[in-house]
């Protein structure tokens, strides 16, 4: 293989996105994971050092507050490039941090970096996986979830070697300068104003349904039928995975190490669900349709099964694999759909989805943590099982929406028709009287 065609390559263009985002993955598990030994490193109570997901939570929100005038600027490649820089320079920082100034410092710069690289490989695969994106993103965000299961496995070696998380922060450090330079060296699409231009794999912009200008999208309610799907979706993933553990415990009469394998087989449902759903869509057996209407309602099944067998708790370790093999596919593939509705605009499409989902991210969780001790454990999980199939309401309606919009615009053009391009009938009689 020739090095122009491995620059050109779009497997190895996906193969550096993937292990991109496992960097992400890792770097986003591991600064909570050895908070404890960090806190200690700084000098700072544990309750105070819990704002290092405040202030990475605020970096998310600059880097989404930036991204669209970088990318239009600079490109989506250079955009991915800075967030794997600051990656490398934050996961190094933070293990040595001797200062809580210094160690906050690096989460926000880790902050803006996740979001920069979000938003800059989503753009990527828009670009130029445009045919194939649900399978891409499905994919992609499978080895989110690799990383965040290597994050504990790569801490617990690094701890028992040497006493200190900093083995496990280099992991990191090091597929980010492996993806760094891949991606310096890789040819790819990088601005959505060239979309379809050259490449044959991109998403083309007649697919969009949706104006091109940003201040009129904004006024579009399919666009905030995709914010509000992707709420619903987050709070649903996000107050299952933190209070399962503790619900277990609290109702079976367990310690939390008992409970645990809960999380951790969710975390596992999550990768191996998704990782199915892209092999499924790649042979064409379901279509996106249909796999969210059996990821909404299966989930929720899963988890109001979890909810009734709380007292049991094998039964829950089963309940809380089949939640995460349900609930995995879905972000990817609203993502994918949506990028298609809004295919003039995927970095503004990006930022929407960042930011409804750190609403909900940072609102659900802390929700059923002050009702949990109100309502009891079995009462609060039901919150996160009712929001799975509580997706499928906007998405029907995001979808009967977008027919509307589609049969409007196929009724506009018939009639726009010149006179002269419509098809004529020979009438030969009419011919011989001439």
């Amino acid at each position: 293989m020739s090095n122009g065609t491995i620059r050109n390559s779009q497997t190895f263009l996906f193969i550096a996105c993937c292990f991109t985002f496992i960097a992400n993955g890792l770097l986003g598990v591991l600064p909570g994971a050895s908070l404890v030994i960090l806190s200690q490193h700084t000098h700072t109570a544990p309750s105070t050092a819990g704002l290092i997901f405040t202030v990475s939570a605020f970096g998310t929100i600059v880097a989404v507050l930036l991204s669209n005038t970088l990318v239009k600027k600079i490109g989506s490649k250079v955009v991915v490039m800075v967030g794997l820089l600051g990656l490398i320079i934050s996961s190094v920082i933070i293990p040595l941090a001797q200062q809580f100034s210094v160690w906050l410092g690096a989460e926000m710069l880790q902050g803006i970096s996740a979001g920069l690289i979000n938003i800059g490989i989503t753009i990527t695969l828009t670009l130029n996986f445009g045919n194939k994106l649900g399978e891409k993103l499905n994919m992609l965000h499978a080895s989110v979830g690799m990383g965040s299961l290597l994050a504990p496995i790569l801490l617990s070696y690094s701890l028992t070697l040497s006493g200190s998380p900093l083995l496990a922060f280099l992991c990191t450090a090091l597929p980010g300068v492996f993806c760094l330079l891949a991606f310096y060296v890789l040819r790819f699409e990088t601005r959505p104003g060239l979309l379809g231009s050259a490449n044959a794999n991109a998403l083309p912009l007649q697919d969009s349904i949706m104006p091109g200008e940003p201040k009129k999208a904004l006024k579009q309610t399919l666009l905030w039928f995709v914010a509000l799907q992707v709420c619903l979706y987050v709070g649903a993933e996000a107050g299952f995975s933190s209070w399962v553990v503790t619900s277990i415990s609290q109702q079976a009469a367990v310690s939390i190490q008992m409970a645990t394998p809960a999380a951790t087989l969710f975390w596992v449902g999550m990768t191996f669900g998704r990782m199915l759903v892209a092999r499924l869509m790649k042979r064409g057996y379901l279509t996106n349709a249909q796999l969210l209407y059996i990821s909404m309602f299966g989930g929720g099944a899963s988890a109001i099964l979890l909810t009734a067998c709380m007292q049991m708790p094998v039964i829950c370790f089963i309940a809380s694999l089949g939640t995460g093999i349900f609930l995995g596919p879905i972000f990817p593939t609203l993502m994918a759909i949506a990028t298609r509705r809004f295919a003039q605009l995927p970095g503004m499409i990006s930022s929407v989805v960042l930011i409804s989902s750190g609403f909900a991210g940072m609102t659900i969780p802390v929700s059923i943590g002050m009702l949990l001790p109100l309502l009891g454990a079995r009462q609060v999980m039901l919150i996160p099982a009712l929001m799975c199939p509580l997706i499928a309401v906007p998405y029907y309606l995001a979808n009967r929406k977008e027919r509307k919009i589609v049969d409007y615009r196929q009724r506009v053009q018939a009639a726009e028709i010149p006179i002269y391009d419509l098809q004529t009938v020979k009438m030969p009689l009419v011919e011989q009287v001439a």
